[in-house]
């Protein structure tokens, strides 16, 4: 019996299933993905993007937001270590925010978000 197509074909399988893990967003895009919907007033997709516990905070942040337009400018989030059960994440760059008219630019940087997998996805949990 030869070996060689079998260990062929569990290297591939093992090779898809590394790539597979590859193309998962990670916590730093769970917060991109966090703020991008609390930008653009998007309640289902910010709720999407946050831990279930955080959901009633999600919806006061977005209340604060409301009546606000905005955008990312050079956004960049990254992972800045762990703590207890979380992924810590720091970004960089602005919001650019429009209310009534006047626009106003709010630093990304002081603050660190918490992001964890829930049922295998990335969430965005808090900030301090």
């Amino acid at each position: 019996m030869r070996k060689g197509p079998r260990v062929a074909a569990g290297v591939l399988f093992l090779l898809l299933l590394d790539l597979a893990g590859c193309s998962q967003p990670g916590p730093d895009a769970a917060v991109e993905s966090f703020l991008k919907a609390l930008l653009a007033g998007d309640e289902n997709k910010v709720h999407q993007a946050v831990c279930p516990e955080w959901e009633a905070q999600a919806a006061v942040e977005l209340d604060a937001f409301s009546g606000v337009t905005g955008k990312l400018d050079g956004a960049s989030c990254t992972k800045a270590g762990t703590d207890g059960g979380y992924t810590l994440i720091t970004c960089s760059g602005k919001m650019v925010l429009n209310y009534q008219g006047e626009q106003r630019e709010r630093s990304l940087e002081g603050r660190t978000y918490l992001a964890k997998r829930v049922n295998g996805e990335w969430k965005m949990c808090g900030y301090r």
